[in-house]
């Protein structure tokens, strides 16, 4: 399941008569589906800066985006799902790179696992008002576990196309392990005084905690 099939699959029950009035429409290519999703989840990173996701209103982000609310409902259900979208595309970015650079060998497994990691320290880091609204411990719930589950499914796939697992490694478990864990981790840096821990020494933790055979090759 990526982030795109995320959105949109659980609709808070205040919102079922007016997410259930057309089936987002993430997948649209469109140049002015794209344009509008591009608006709001710009909207959305500027409303977020002083606004937690459940106290954000249709109205409010159809306006800042300029559109209306029929065009908000025909790409998200609510704002959440909204959220979850602008949140998800780092972790696509991280999760292609990493697998293509450990699929084409092109660097050590310990690099990718780094550049991954460090792709995502920083790209959080340099949004850090926002991110610590969205993954800090005042996270809405739903929010939270969609991003876990979503980044726990995708490094179920990185685990699945490496060739060097030690038997009897459970592909699901180590990736819930995993993503929960830096998940959790970044979580509670983000409501940490910033110079508490610079990123390059965050990225470097996380790395030790690493299974061994991950980082092996």
């Amino acid at each position: 399941m990526s982030v795109k099939a995320s959105v949109g699959r659980v609709i808070p029950e205040g919102d079922l008569g007016r997410g259930a009035r057309q089936r987002p429409m993430i997948d649209n290519t469109d140049p002015r589906a794209v344009r509008t999703r591009e608006r709001l989840v710009a909207a959305f990173h500027e409303a977020v800066r002083v606004a937690d996701p459940s106290e954000m209103s249709v109205s409010a982000l159809a306006r800042a985006a300029g559109i209306n609310r029929t065009s908000f409902y025909t790409h998200f259900a609510s704002p959440e799902d909204l959220a979850i979208y602008a949140l998800g595309e780092v972790f696509d970015v991280v999760q292609s790179a990493d697998i293509a650079m450990r699929t084409r060998h092109s660097v050590s497994a310990a690099e990718a696992s780094q550049r991954a990691l460090r792709d995502i320290v920083h790209f959080v880091d340099s949004h850090r008002a926002v991110y610590a609204r969205l993954l800090g411990p005042g996270a809405a719930p739903r929010l939270a576990q969609v991003i876990a589950d979503v980044f726990t499914e995708h490094t179920v796939e990185a685990l699945g196309r490496m060739d060097n697992r030690p038997p009897g490694v459970d592909i699901a478990l180590t990736a819930r392990f995993l993503a929960g864990g830096v998940l959790g981790v970044l979580g509670r840096w983000l409501a940490d005084p910033p110079e508490r821990w610079p990123p390059e020494r965050l990225i470097d933790a996380l790395v030790l905690c690493l299974p061994g055979w991950l980082t092996a090759g």
